[in-house]
C-alpha cells in the first residue's frame, strides 16, 4: 500500500511494537518506527526546546507532567520527519491501537480525495456529532468523511499532510498544552480537521496502560483558569464552525 506510516514506540515497549508490526504487515502498510521521546530523560535545556513553562502558566490550567511533553515532543518529531521525506502525507500511530480490516479501503479511498486536508482523524469515540459529512467513492454509504463540531482529543492514529506538518509546527513549537488537547484548537493553526465515520481504528487493550503520556507526578490545577479555558474553547470553536460553514465546500465532488 502506497501510504507509509510512521509508529510511535518506546524501546522498553517490544511487545506493543511487534504487535503493531504484525498488524501492519498483514495490511501491507509500510512503515517506519520512530522512537518515542521519554519526558522523564529530558534535560532542563531539552525540555524548554520542547515545552514553554511560561505560556502554559498563563494560558493553561495545569503545567504538563514528562509523560506529556514526551507524547507531543514525539508527534512533532513525526510531523518534522514527514518534511524531511518526499511522503505526500503519512499515518501517524501510537502503539496502543488496533487497526481494523476497513483501514485499507479507507486509506485507499483517501488517497482519492482532493488535497483538501491537513489532518484526518482515524481513531475516537464511537459518535461524533458533524457539521459536515461526505461520502466515500466505492465505500458503503456508512463510511463517511466528516468536520467535527467539537473536535476529539484522541491522537493515537491519523492521517498528516505535508501542509497540517508545516502548520503545526508552525504554531505549537513549543508548545504549552497537550498534543490531544492542542489540536482541538485547529483554528489557532489554520489546520484543515477532518475524521471517518466510522473509525476504521481503535484503542488496543493496551491503551488503559498508557507509557508514553502517563502521569508521573501530581500537577498543580488552577481551577479558575479551567473554567476560562472551557469558556472560551465553546466561544471560539462556535465561530470557527461558523466560518468554516460560510466557505465554499471543499469536496463538494463528492456528493
Amino acid at each position: 500500500m502506497g501510504c507509509l506510516a510512521y509508529l510511535i514506540n518506546l524501546p522498553r515497549d517490544v511487545q506493543r511494537c511487534e504487535r503493531m508490526h504484525s498488524e501492519l504487515a498483514t495490511m501491507n502498510i509500510r512503515y517506519e518506527r520512530v522512537e518515542a521521546v521519554y519526558g522523564k530523560a529530558l534535560s532542563e535545556a531539552e525540555r524548554r526546546t520542547w515545552y514553554d513553562e511560561t505560556t502554559n502558566q498563563r494560558r493553561y490550567h495545569q503545567s504538563l507532567t514528562p509523560g506529556e511533553i514526551g507524547c507531543y515532543a514525539s508527534h512533532q518529531q513525526v510531523a518534522q520527519r514527514l518534511l524531511d521525506s518526499r511522503e505526500p502525507y503519512a499515518l501517524v500511530l501510537e502503539d496502543d491501537v488496533h487497526l481494523l480490516p476497513e483501514l485499507h479501503a479507507v486509506l485507499k479511498a483517501v488517497a482519492d480525495l482532493p488535497e483538501q486536508w491537513d489532518m484526518i482523524k482515524l481513531v475516537g469515540r464511537d459518535h461524533e456529532q458533524a457539521i459536515q459529512r461526505w461520502p466515500f467513492p466505492g465505500l458503503n454509504h456508512k463510511t463517511q468523511l466528516i468536520r467535527y463540531r467539537r473536535a476529539p482529543s484522541r491522537t493515537g492514529a491519523y492521517l498528516l499532510s505535508r501542509s497540517g506538518a508545516n502548520k503545526l509546527l508552525k504554531q505549537h513549537r513549543p508548545f504549552f498544552r497537550p498534543v490531544d488537547v492542542d489540536i482541538r484548537y485547529w483554528w489557532e493553526s489554520g489546520i484543515r480537521l477532518y475524521g471517518v465515520q466510522p473509525y476504521p481504528i481503535t484503542r488496543s487493550v493496551d491503551s488503559a496502560l498508557s507509557t508514553i503520556g502517563a502521569q508521573a507526578t501530581k500537577r498543580d490545577t488552577r481551577r479558575w483558569r479551567k473554567l476560562l479555558n472551557q469558556l472560551f474553547f465553546s466561544i471560539a470553536n462556535s465561530a470557527a464552525n461558523r466560518r468554516l460553514q460560510q466557505e465554499v465546500d471543499p469536496f463538494s465532488a463528492l456528493k
